[in-house]
């Protein structure tokens, strides 16, 4: 690969640009069960097959997924006899990570669908939910259709029941006044559409079956799983993981509540759970907070040399929102990495998938920072892998040009 003309990287980083678009989910809308719910900042499967093949793990080995996410790395060890373990502070992710990592009997999975279109077409009621968003997202014939097909799909046995509820909540896109903007939404118009929604559902939910009754079924002893935890503070158990693969958020001010605020409340979370979990998320944005006991949590935390470089240059404007923000994250991830360290084995690999941000026209190398901080949990930096060059947003290219910001693999190992 020529690299006469990009950027020249730190020692022990090498360019793999090669993987650009797998930093993308461009290609998940074409893959079987990732396709099923995917988020619009995820990795693809192939960046993971390619730090996979580099690993060359047993077939027996045990993967960990701090920030599970959508679960691409839990459908991929699932694709390779690998064994999984996600954690993920969202119950959307937790939800949706087990529903396409887990086995279904299609042919049940099948008999539930008619069900629950029996019961849509049979029973119309009208809805309970109250949240002024959702009111505002979805017109009444809308709000009408998903809640009658949301408490059809209740009504079902749980071998197939969230199956389904994934199948409601992906199409919920195709519907609302909501649309993802970045870290927010924006609220565009839309005609009423309620009379499909039961017919783009069939539609979903059989795509999702043809992917079942292509997918081989797990293996014997393989443990595919997502819990509800908090990466900073999980409960795992010393020296359990062979691996690890994760993309914690970028520090973006990108917050996925608000993304998917209104999956959330058709899953049946209530807008204070919806504010609560924003609060709780890591301080990649504004709006988290510090969390309880995070005293005992970063002890021994130090902060990097190159972090303080970027404070200082950071203009006065910064100082009320941006500042605290960065200190924040990154006190965050030391915390998760300490986590991280514990629960992998002696010679694991851990790699993170993060990317570089730009505030006011000053660059933080989130790369960089978090390898430092790796170093002090005790982790060796092995290599990064530089996977794309983005460019600044827009506004910042008004007044500071065009300037290519890295988006990453850190690999870590845990020595011993």
């Amino acid at each position: 690969m020529k690299t006469d003309n990009l950027p020249a990287l730190p020692k022990g980083y090498t360019y793999r640009l090669d993987l650009a678009r797998s930093a993308t989910p461009r290609d998940l809308k074409d893959r079987a069960r990732h396709r099923w719910f995917y988020f619009p900042h995820s990795y693809s499967d192939e960046l993971l097959n390619a730090i996979l093949d580099d690993w060359q793990l047993a077939h027996a080995s045990h993967l960990l997924d701090p920030f599970v996410g959508a679960g691409t790395t839990m459908v991929l060890a699932r694709e390779r006899g690998l064994s999984a373990t996600g954690f993920d502070l969202s119950p959307l992710s937790v939800l949706v990570s087990n529903v396409k990592a887990k086995d279904y009997e299609s042919d049940t999975a099948r008999r539930r669908l008619v069900e629950v279109v029996r019961l849509v077409k049979e029973n119309q009621v009208v809805p309970e939910w109250d949240a002024e968003r959702l009111k505002k997202a979805l017109s009444e014939n809308e709000r009408k259709a998903f809640w009658n097909l949301r408490e059809a799909i209740l009504l079902q046995k749980p071998e197939a029941r969230d199956f389904l509820l994934v199948g409601l909540l992906r199409i919920v896109k195709d519907f609302s006044r909501a649309v993802a903007n970045g870290g927010w939404f924006r609220w565009v118009e839309r005609i009423d559409q309620g009379e499909n929604v039961l017919t783009s559902f069939e539609r979903q939910v059989k795509r999702m079956l043809d992917d079942l009754a292509n997918s081989p079924s797990l293996i014997n002893g393989q443990m595919i799983e997502a819990k509800e935890g908090d990466a900073r503070n999980l409960r795992v158990s010393d020296a359990t993981f062979d691996g690890l693969i994760t993309s914690p958020p970028y520090p973006n001010r990108h917050d996925y509540s608000r993304i998917f605020h209104i999956e959330l409340l058709i899953m049946g979370e209530k807008e204070s759970d919806v504010v609560n979990l924003r609060h709780r998320s890591l301080r990649s944005h504004v709006e988290a907070q510090k969390p309880n006991g995070s005293k005992a949590s970063i002890s021994g935390y130090e902060v990097p040399d190159n972090l303080k470089l970027v404070l200082e240059k950071l203009p006065p404007e910064a100082k009320e929102r941006i500042i605290p923000m960065l200190h924040g994250y990154f006190e965050d991830l030391y915390a998760s990495l300490r986590v991280c360290y514990q629960a992998l084995k002696s010679g694991a690999r851990a790699a993170f998938v993060v990317g570089n941000v730009r505030y006011l026209g000053i660059l933080v190398p989130v790369d960089e920072i978090l390898a430092d901080i790796g170093t002090q949990v005790g982790f060796s930096h092995e290599r990064t892998w530089v996977i794309r060059l983005r460019g600044n947003s827009s506004q910042q290219m008004g007044r500071f040009g065009r300037v290519p910001s890295r988006e990453s693999v850190v690999f870590l190992k845990k020595e011993r």
